[in-house]
């Protein structure tokens, strides 16, 4: 059986006595009761003995721990490392392991407690702790230190939970997004995964798994249109309110807020949810909980159309809140006040945005905000300005508006401004090419780079070289490129692969110049848009359908791997040679082996083939191959498209798989660990992203 921290506490505390301790000062010293030492001891003895210990305990003298120096190291060294990997160096890191440990164990402990877990003094705890206040303040819990007593937590038990989530929320490392929320399987295990790394753990796993489990059979639509992190918050705090009841912690709500209940939008949901709850878990759940999951979903971000509107009791209806927006205009610039409330979108943006808002504010839920320090650091005045703003909101619910919600306001606040800056600059987006030889592969992956700094200023397409002279005058501002383009009579810059810092200015710096200028119009015809819409459809059609995975020696040369795959795409021995030489003379104008991301793109256009491909391959025993060529990679992808009249669309739909290997880290790493069907599950969705992506794209 695992020894809990306690147990372990009680261990080494008799391990490191020079004698016998009595129960009543090794309760004195944890900060925890007599009786608890009393029971705790007949397990601890059995647990000692099978490490070659024997604990003797005597009423007069004490407890104590025999054994030889060799049986005492290897108890010692069986003791629980629940703080194993905290440096009690790290502040930031220990502070952390100290809140969690204090919301966890909630009883009161002894700052000696602490101090031995985390091995800092008592001093130094009882530093941190005060340092934990300003975390806490915000929901409504405080340190209370009673002398003989020790240290714990007071608070409600709603503010107890929201700690319990916020907590958990902030510890999702960022970058590290909660995957499919329609499997429940892989969503369970993503965000244990991230919100769990082995110390940090509220959560009984199995708990979050049939949780989930019994969301999405209920098939809600409301459910549904969450926000994937709201959907996760959702889950979280289910969770928590399940193992809380189970240790009976109880929500106290008062009777007024449970009278009119079941008028509010979305009561009969939040009611059906806690019924299925009851008969998965075979509990009984307190009707109070219903007012606690009530407020979290109308407190949620959902992913409704702008003009969705909410009519419950817990809302503002139109007219107030759109009062609210005027106030908090006139409050954020009285200069800008006009041209703001008459920016339609702004306007109807920040009500969808208020509805949940004022829902959290008014029940005392917290939201954490990923990007606060980065908004803060790069928009000061804009933030500062919505903080202002914020206190309209202040006056409305009766409180403060937190930092992390002012940062979200910021967002919106933010990018209303940058709209009429484009407006009053007369800008308009510039309409930029990326060349490679063949039109995806680098130039994807540049594309990819590029979008991430100029998505809102540019339209971006990926060319081939000997697409150049195709395009219609006025539908490309200018190009850059890794090659030469004197001959083509275009305007263009050479870049390097990587975009470089040099590069990027200046490329923003020809933007400029382009964007103050009128671009010719390119007249689109329907008709052709409806049949580029259909060749796409069929070309990711052929790609699903001839998508395999292959496995090979690791010790494969590159040129028998080429003739390996060629031969398995084409069927043909003369074709798959032509396959070969193109590849290779692909690979002579500039390498796609990617040793940093542990695969090789392999890709050229080729008459050897008449519909679009892709295919994977890696060494049998999913290590890395073995030729030198390779460079120790772990996966080739190989992608071959036909030489005839629709370049254009086989660059733009294999393009999109291009960007996926930078865009879509998971997509990689499937690739590499050489399963078919995930590898297939994967490709799937990256061009179901990109069919619908084309469908938005079609002018009516």
């Amino acid at each position: 059986m695992e020894l809990s921290t306690r147990d372990g506490q009680i261990l080494q505390l008799m391990l490191e006595s020079e004698g016998p301790v009595q129960s009543q000062e090794i309760a004195k010293r944890l900060g925890i009761s007599t009786r608890t030492v009393q029971r705790a001891l007949p397990f601890l003895g059995n647990i000692a003995q099978k490490y070659g210990m024997l604990l003797i305990r005597s009423r007069s003298e004490g407890n104590y721990l025999s054994g030889t120096p060799t049986a005492r190291e290897r108890l010692i060294n069986m003791l629980p490392g629940e703080n194993a990997g905290i440096d009690p160096g790290d502040r930031q890191e220990r502070q952390r392991y100290l809140l969690f440990t204090l919301l966890k164990e909630r009883e009161p402990r002894k700052i000696f407690y602490y101090s031995q877990l985390l091995g800092v003094s008592e001093t130094t705890i009882a530093s941190d702790i005060e340092a934990l206040q300003p975390w806490l303040a915000q929901n409504r819990l405080t340190v209370v230190k009673k002398k003989g007593y020790g240290v714990f937590l007071r608070g409600g038990e709603q503010d107890y939970r929201e700690a319990m989530r916020r907590f958990i929320e902030e510890h999702i490392t960022s970058g590290e997004k909660v995957s499919d929320k329609y499997n429940a399987e892989a969503f369970s295990d993503a965000l244990m995964d991230t919100a769990d790394s082995g110390i940090y753990s509220f959560l009984d796993k199995d708990v979050i798994r049939r949780v989930n489990l019994v969301l999405q059979q209920m098939d809600e639509p409301r459910l549904k249109s969450l926000a994937e992190n709201a959907y996760a918050g959702l889950m979280t705090h289910i969770a928590i309110a399940i193992e809380r009841i189970r240790k009976g912690g109880f929500l106290e709500i008062s009777p007024e807020r449970l009278e009119d209940i079941e008028e509010w939008e979305d009561y009969d949901l939040a009611v059906r949810i806690l019924s299925a709850m009851e008969e998965e878990f075979a509990i009984t759940i307190p009707k109070e909980e219903v007012s606690y999951v009530l407020l979290h979903i109308q407190g949620s971000k959902l992913a409704y159309s702008s003009d969705a509107a909410y009519k419950g009791k817990a809302d503002v209806d139109e007219e107030l809140l759109l009062d609210l927006i005027d106030r908090m205009i006139d409050r954020y610039s009285p200069e800008l006040a006009l041209r703001l409330k008459s920016d339609e979108d702004f306007v109807r943006g920040l009500m969808v945005h208020l509805r949940p808002v004022l829902v959290r504010l008014k029940g005392n839920m917290n939201i954490f905000n990923p990007m606060l320090d980065d908004i803060q650091s790069e928009y000061p005045d804009i933030f500062r300005r919505c903080k202002e703003a914020s206190e309209v909101i202040a006056e409305v619910v009766g409180g403060p508006v937190s930092d992390e919600e002012i940062g979200f306001l910021a967002m919106h606040f933010g990018a209303a401004e940058e709209r009429l800056k484009e407006e009053q600059e007369t800008m308009r987006k510039v309409s930029i090419g990326i060349v490679c030889a063949s039109g995806f592969g680098v130039a994807r992956l540049m594309m990819t780079r590029l979008e991430k700094y100029l998505s809102d200023k540019a339209f971006l397409k990926a060319y081939g070289r000997d697409e150049l002279e195709q395009i219609a005058p006025g539908e490309t501002d200018f190009f850059v490129s890794t090659m030469n383009l004197d001959d083509y009579g275009v305007d263009y810059l050479l870049v390097s692969p990587l975009i470089t810092g040099s590069d990027l200015s200046a490329i923003e710096h020809k933007m400029l110049d382009y964007s103050h200028l009128r671009r010719a119009s390119v007249q689109t015809d329907f008709m052709a848009q409806l049949e580029r819409i259909g060749f796409v459809t069929e070309t990711i059609r052929a790609i699903l359908g001839g998508f395999r995975a292959y496995e090979v020696a690791d010790k494969v040369s590159f040129r028998e791997l080429l003739l390996f795959l060629g031969l398995k795409v084409t069927g043909s021995t003369a074709r798959a040679n032509q396959v070969v030489e193109a590849v290779q003379e692909r690979e002579k104008l500039y390498s796609q082996i990617f040793p940093e991301m542990g695969f090789g793109l392999l890709h050229c256009r080729t008459g050897a083939v008449s519909e679009a491909v892709f295919v994977t391959c890696t060494p049998k025993g999913k290590g890395n191959f073995a030729d030198p060529y390779f460079k120790n990679i772990r996966a080739v992808v190989m992608m071959l498209s036909p030489i005839d009249d629709h370049r254009s669309e086989y660059a733009e739909v294999l393009g999109s798989i291009s960007a996926a290997f930078v865009e879509r880290e998971h997509f990689l790493e499937t690739i590499r660990g050489g399963y078919e069907e995930s590898v297939r599950a994967e490709l799937t969705k990256v061009l179901r992203d990109f069919y619908l992506e084309q469908i938005q794209k079609i002018n009516v």
